[in-house]
């Protein structure tokens, strides 16, 4: 997600850019929170690749759950304002709400990945 900071960085200091503009930045990194809940698009448990920050990870998005859409709203504002995992804070620069539309629809049931990216690309 750091990789997208460079680019959510220059749509923030440009006056002529509007972060809220982004489209797939904010698709794909609701896809890696969807990707750290540790199931897949079957509702399956999946194993996640070694991380060390996985476990503080895991726990900011504890409160998320599979078939859950509604528990979406308001859990992701720590994590996602943390500059050292995303380079820049996606809460201020009005990112989070649109990472957390993408991320309701991606938990909502088994398929639902599949749907939401079908619908938003």
């Amino acid at each position: 997600p750091i990789r997208f900071g460079e680019t959510i960085k220059s749509y923030i200091s440009d006056p002529s850019l509007d972060p809220a503009d982004l489209t797939y930045i904010p698709l794909a990194i609701a896809g890696w929170l969807r990707y750290l809940l540790g199931v897949d698009d079957k509702g399956e448990p999946i194993e996640l690749s070694s991380d060390p920050l996985l476990p503080s990870l895991q726990a900011q998005l504890a409160s998320v759950k599979f078939g859950e859409p509604e528990s979406v709203s308001g859990n992701l504002d720590v994590l996602l304002s943390n500059t050292s995992v995303f380079g820049s804070d996606l809460v201020a620069c009005g990112l989070s709400k649109k990472i957390e539309e993408y991320l309701s629809e991606m938990i909502k049931g088994p398929g639902a990945v599949r749907e939401t990216l079908v619908r938003r690309l």
